[in-house]
């Protein structure tokens, strides 16, 4: 499962990608902002002071013999509207006389001189209530080089300061729909990146987790099947031994209750043990080829384990086994899975207890349950219970269900611990369903 600072990661990095796009447009806006005004003060300077260069040009050649008295003329054409003040400044840039507005003026900064040099008309405005719009235009000596003076024209701000503002609130619209529709489209790229990335990461710890659990059952067969090849060994050189043992026993002249007969009756079923291992053995092989039905492997189960359940006086029962008979060689191998299922579920019930062997026939698999109402397996073992080595019964090997589970897997099913019920255990066993071997007809 995915950790709460993993799930936070997303929505952390789309934030922080938003915040970088907000920054990034509040930047521009400020810029452009910044930009625009200076070019808007510069249009109305640049259009003003081409005007009042005109008027004073034309009215100095025509009726004024004085640049400045035409300067003053000029400047009260309907053509300048909100006129405040008009100051004359010498040449170097002192103010020495005010033709209209306050008189209380100061000298031009050298930042401003160095602007006139080249010829043109200035525009300055502070961008703040009140403050007018300031045009100055230098005047040129028509009788030789350098300028006459400078005259300093002061409008009303207010229509300017208005464009301002109404370009501020466009460029906020414009921002904001900007962040909006790049926000949007960053958010579903990053969203569905950020989903692609988190499914690639739930497919790679499912593959890790399958690759962790193919390599604990290649380290479980490898482990089940050195034991398979040494009890192949064992029960080849068990049966003759067993075989003479029987033998020796029955030669003594056991007679029925004694000590002679339970140990012919033990070394008998040895023998029936060995040589059902022989068979299946054989029948691997491919020795021979026929059907079981699942009732007869129910009845042959019920046969051979009834003694057991009746010298520890609990009930075998069988839930009633109908279904497609199996192949002789997987049925061997559930015979003997659901053999040692049985004897573990005997041996875990208690007196007057019961067992229960049932089967169910699916379209796609098969499967055997064999459920006792015994102490049950505690918590701590059951992760371990098909492991070699681990146990729930004194002086047990935990080779049984190991082997159970591994023969279980070879037919391309399983065999699985049922979830506790806080009373008894329960086994499931299932395995492919088969198609039915085909009957030669004459």
């Amino acid at each position: 499962s995915t950790s709460p600072a993993h799930r936070w990661q997303p929505v952390l990095g789309i934030a922080a990608a938003l915040a970088v796009l907000a920054l990034a447009i509040g930047f521009t806006r400020a810029q452009l902002r910044t930009e625009v005004r200076q070019q808007l003060a510069r249009r109305d300077g640049q259009i003003l002071g081409s005007l009042l260069r005109r008027e004073i040009d034309r009215r100095a050649d025509d009726e004024f013999a004085d640049p400045l008295l035409a300067s003053l003329d000029a400047a009260l054409v309907p053509e300048v509207p909100g006129l405040e003040a008009i100051r004359l400044h010498d040449p170097d840039g002192w103010f020495f006389a005010a033709l209209m507005g306050p008189t209380n003026a100061v000298s031009l900064a050298p930042g401003t001189l160095a602007r006139l040099d080249a010829g043109a008309t200035v525009t300055e405005f502070e961008d703040r209530p009140g403050a007018p719009l300031r045009v100055l235009v230098p005047l040129s000596n028509p009788r030789g080089p350098g300028r006459l003076g400078i005259v300093v024209y002061e409008l009303d701000g207010g229509p300017l300061a208005a464009e301002f503002a109404e370009l501020d609130a466009h460029l906020g619209r414009q921002a904001l729909l900007a962040f909006l529709l790049a926000g949007g489209a960053t958010t579903a790229a990053l969203a569905w990146a950020f989903h692609r990335l988190a499914t690639a990461n739930r497919l790679l710890a499912a593959r890790t987790r399958l690759l962790e659990r193919a390599n604990a059952e290649l380290t479980l067969a490898t482990k089940t099947s050195a034991v398979g090849a040494v009890a192949s060994h064992l029960v080849h050189g068990l049966k003759n031994p067993v075989l003479a043992l029987q033998q020796f026993v029955a030669a003594q002249g056991a007679e029925p209750g004694g000590d002679w007969q339970d140990a012919a009756d033990t070394a008998g079923r040895l023998r029936r043990m060995i040589d059902e291992v022989v068979r299946v053995l054989r029948e691997e092989q491919h020795l021979a080829g026929f059907e079981i039905p699942p009732a007869d492997i129910a009845a042959a189960l019920i046969h051979r384990m009834s003694p057991v359940a009746a010298a520890r006086d609990i009930r075998l029962e069988a839930v009633p086994s109908d279904g497609p008979p199996l192949p002789n060689r997987e049925a061997n191998l559930v015979l003997l899975i659901l053999e040692n299922l049985l004897t573990n579920a005997l041996q875990a019930a208690p007196p007057g207890g019961r067992v229960l062997l049932g089967f169910e026939a699916g379209p796609e698999s098969w499967t055997w349950r064999v459920v006792d109402d015994g102490p049950g397996i505690p918590a701590d073992r059951r992760p371990h219970l098909f492991r070699p080595g681990h146990t729930t019964k004194p002086g047990g090997t935990g080779l049984g269900l190991a082997l159970s589970r591994q023969l279980a897997r070879h037919l391309g099913g399983d065999l699985e611990l049922e979830p506790d019920t806080g009373r008894g255990t329960g086994f499931r066993v299932t395995v492919p369903a088969h198609t039915p071997i085909p009957v030669a007809t004459p």
